[in-house]
Order: C-alpha cells, then sequence, then structure tokens
C-alpha cells in the first residue's frame, strides 16, 4: 500500500511539472523560458558550460550532404561547426574553413553563420618552367609563374567545370623571354584578342562552367 501511494504520489507531482513546462525542456533549470533553456551553472567552475553543435571535417559533411534528402527541406536552419577542409560543389561552396554554418534549403547550400567576416585565404605562388604548363583547378585563386623562358610554349588552362565559377585563375610570365600562347582542355577560350601571354605579362581567366573568358592583362 505504502509504495502504491509513493508511486501515484510520483506521478502525479511528476504530472503537474510536465504541465507547467508546457512542452519546455530546461537543463539547469526548473523553470525553462524557452523551448529549450539551457542555465549555466556558474557554482561549478571544473565543469564546461557550453552548447555543442555536431562537428565534423567538410568531407564527413560531404558524404552526408551528397547522400539523397540527408539535408533537404526539414533540415532548413541546421547548423554544423566545420573543423577542417575547404567546400567544393554548388552547394558546400561557401565553406571555406574552420566555423559554423548553417544549411538554407531555398538555394540549397551551406552558409556562414554571422559575427564576424570570413577570412580571406592568402593566394599562393606556383612556380612552373614546362613546355607546356598546364593550368590546375587548385590554382583557383592563386598565381602560376611561368619561369621556363623561352622553352615554354604554351598555356593550357584546364575544363571548366561548375566548382570554378566566379573563382579567377591568374598567369604571370616572369622571364621576359617568352610568349606563351593560351590553350583550354575544355570548352572554348572565347577571347581571341588575348592568343599570347605576353613577356613578363600577367593575365587573368575567369570561366561561366563551359567556356573561358580573359578578364585583364598587363
Amino acid at each position: 500500500m505504502k509504495k502504491f501511494l509513493l508511486t501515484a504520489t510520483m506521478l502525479v507531482g511528476l504530472s503537474a511539472f510536465s504541465q507547467a513546462q508546457q512542452g519546455r525542456v530546461g537543463i539547469n533549470t526548473s523553470t525553462p523560458a524557452a523551448t529549450l533553456d539551457v542555465t549555466a551553472n556558474v557554482t561549478d567552475n571544473a565543469r564546461p558550460d557550453a552548447l555543442l553543435v555536431p562537428r565534423m571535417t567538410v568531407a564527413q559533411l560531404a558524404a552526408k550532404d551528397d547522400t539523397a534528402n540527408t539535408y533537404a527541406t526539414p533540415q532548413n536552419g541546421a547548423i554544423v561547426y566545420i573543423t577542417a577542409g575547404t567546400g567544393t560543389g554548388a552547394r558546400r561552396a561557401k565553406i571555406t574553413g574552420p566555423g559554423f554554418y548553417y544549411f538554407d534549403s531555398v538555394v540549397p547550400e551551406w552558409k556562414p553563420m554571422g559575427g564576424g567576416a570570413v577570412a580571406t585565404p592568402i593566394p599562393t605562388w606556383r612556380n612552373d618552367n614546362a613546355s607546356n604548363v598546364l593550368v590546375l583547378a587548385s590554382d583557383a585563386n592563386n598565381y602560376v609563374r611561368l619561369t621556363g623562358g623561352s622553352a615554354t610554349l604554351s598555356v593550357t588552362l584546364p575544363a571548366p567545370t561548375p566548382d570554378m565559377v566566379g573563382k579567377v585563375f591568374t598567369v604571370f610570365e616572369t622571364t621576359g623571354a617568352a610568349a606563351p600562347g593560351i590553350l583550354t582542355a575544355g570548352g572554348t577560350y572565347r577571347t581571341t584578342n588575348v592568343p599570347a601571354v605576353n613577356p613578363s605579362g600577367g593575365y587573368q581567366f575567369i570561366t561561366d562552367g563551359t567556356d573561358w573568358y580573359n578578364t585583364g592583362s598587363n
């Protein structure tokens, strides 16, 4: 009988407490003020108080993101923390490094969260003295220095892809002794008035994902 009364009392108490919560969950508080209310425990300095969202690399997110319907309309507003890597493809192009990102299902794409500007990557230089210098997809937003002199006869742009849209490929001839022709491994080079890289000259190229265009010269 005593066990029955104790159990009944506990159920009544839990029921009343549940009704008082009105669908709210509280951590470190019995009176949550929102759907989820996490209150810091300021009396225990040995325990960290924080909210941890899912953490993963870009590659790990891509494996999920490329699986159909893993991130779709029901996941609009989902938040992750990227620990390493940069994104590729239209959905992950704005992932530029470690940080918080949220999923916008309307576009759809992953976008950086506010709270500070995203650091601009510092361009890198790559020297190439081949007779036919192959510009690589990884050279996007970086610089290729032609160092082969008269031995360099041509520069070949890579086959355009959607991932390259919005990125700039810059080529410099550094010896003053060569004027290599501009070729492409795919698509059409539309700017016919710039057929070669001038000696000691520099050129920038962009693509619409199908063809190549020249945007500037020395």
